[in-house]
């Protein structure tokens, strides 16, 4: 064999032991970046879900005060509350159903109290509604928001497709959760002139629900259906085991 051969295959020999070792410093310098990288993106998304929890956190605490109390927000403390529901929905690193219905009921809250129609609430009612709608759209299953997304649609007298499918859903979807059956008992003692037969047959079992929950939520019904003009409808509908259960019916 030439010298020439032997000293190419050495050459070779060394260009491998070589080249080894810096592929292999390579390799590990890419995956110390790729972990550094994903630990970066993890940190980021992390402090998002947390800082959006706290700012929903802070919106809630406002909804319960003003629950509490029954009266509309003063401006100043609706502005807080609004800013930090906000916040939640635009931090969240995803579309977040809770925090979305956090958003429409602070909506909701700003004028609850001035009647349909009122000129100074629409702009808010059109808000909530909205929020509304993308809360569904992230969270399908929930009733507590097409219950809410129906009362917007009565609020804003829009009885329409859209209202008749929330009113469906909040229906199907939450038959023994007590706030759907009285928010439900509500908008169809209110909005009775314009619910389809189906529709009142829904409402007055969402009102007789409510009644069988016991005393405290029995009360809350008959408020709503003597505020609305409908006590006489509610009793009707009642069973004679309900009524004498709950004695909320004038001379029964």
């Amino acid at each position: 064999m030439s010298s020439a051969s032997v000293q190419s295959r050495a050459s070779r020999r060394h260009s491998r032991a070589v080249s080894q070792p810096a592929t292999r410093s390579s390799g590990r310098t890419a995956g110390i970046l790729l972990v550094i990288l994903c630990s970066v993106i993890l940190l980021v998304v992390g402090a998002r879900f947390f800082l959006a929890g706290l700012a929903s956190f802070q919106a809630e605490a406002f909804i319960t005060s003003w629950s509490k109390a029954e009266r509309e927000p003063d401006a100043r403390a609706w502005e807080i509350a609004h800013a930090a529901a906000q916040r939640a929905v635009k931090l969240s690193p995803v579309a977040n159903g809770d925090y979305l219905d956090r958003l429409g009921r602070i909506y909701s809250w700003q004028y609850f109290r001035q009647p349909y129609g009122a000129p100074v609430a629409q702009r808010s009612r059109r808000e909530a509604l909205q929020a509304y709608r993308a809360a569904v759209a992230a969270r399908p299953a929930w009733p507590y928001t097409w219950a809410r997304l129906a009362h917007s649609k009565l609020y804003l007298q829009q009885f329409d497709d859209e209202f008749d499918q929330a009113f469906a859903r909040a229906f199907a979807l939450g038959p023994w959760r007590i706030q759907v059956n009285r928010e439900l008992a509500e908008i169809g003692f209110q909005a009775w002139p314009h619910l389809t037969a189906d529709q009142r047959l829904a409402a007055l079992e969402s009102a007789r629900r409510s009644v069988a929950d016991g005393p405290k939520e029995a009360q809350n019904i008959r408020r709503i259906a003597q505020a609305t003009g409908h006590l006489g409808l509610l009793c009707n509908s009642l069973t004679s085991e309900l009524r004498s259960k709950h004695p909320i019916c004038p001379g029964r």
